[in-house]
């Protein structure tokens, strides 16, 4: 009977496992809360740096040698037989000197060679075509560029501001 005595308040407390002794349940809150990702920015790509090319424009025509004209009375005085009465502006040219000649000593002076390189106008065309598809491309990267920055920087909205004002 002692043995029933002690087994019957021992499956009692096994049954109810211990509830006699534990605090109720507290109520727990479940909240959600944005936490910013920082993410990596890719810095601006490079602006490009085009060089002006020098074109020249080449023909046969006569440069003109104009005659000099007198300080003084800002006229040009012509002698009888129709020639300059002071001279010409640069009496080193030939009578007959032309652009073609003026390139010609120009390049040669200035590379030491004469060597020509052509494009015909189709070719121009093609090369300026070429250009502007360069150009939006690199444009229209920027924009994707500044869209990913504008999205992804939540703090600072001063470089936000940044970004517009080089827009």
């Amino acid at each position: 009977m002692r043995w029933k005595l002690i087994a019957l308040p021992l499956i009692a407390l096994t049954i109810s496992s211990c509830s006699l002794f534990v605090r109720p349940p507290v109520e727990v809150e479940i909240q959600t809360v944005e936490i910013p990702i920082e993410i990596a920015q890719p810095p601006l790509p490079r602006a490009i740096d085009m060089k002006e090319p020098k074109w020249y424009v080449v023909s046969d025509r006569r440069i003109p040698n104009r005659c000099v004209q007198d300080e003084e009375t800002k006229e040009t005085p012509i002698n009888e037989d129709g020639t300059c009465g002071l001279g010409r502006e640069h009496p080193d040219w030939p009578e007959d000197y032309t652009y073609l000649d003026r390139f010609l000593e120009d390049i040669v002076e200035e590379s030491g060679a004469l060597v020509f390189t052509a494009m015909s106008i189709a070719d121009y065309e093609l090369m300026s075509y070429n250009l502007q598809e360069i150009r939006r491309y690199v444009q229209q990267m920027n924009e994707v560029i500044i869209y990913y920055r504008k999205n992804t920087i939540l703090n600072n909205s001063d470089d936000i501001n940044n970004l517009e004002e080089k827009e």
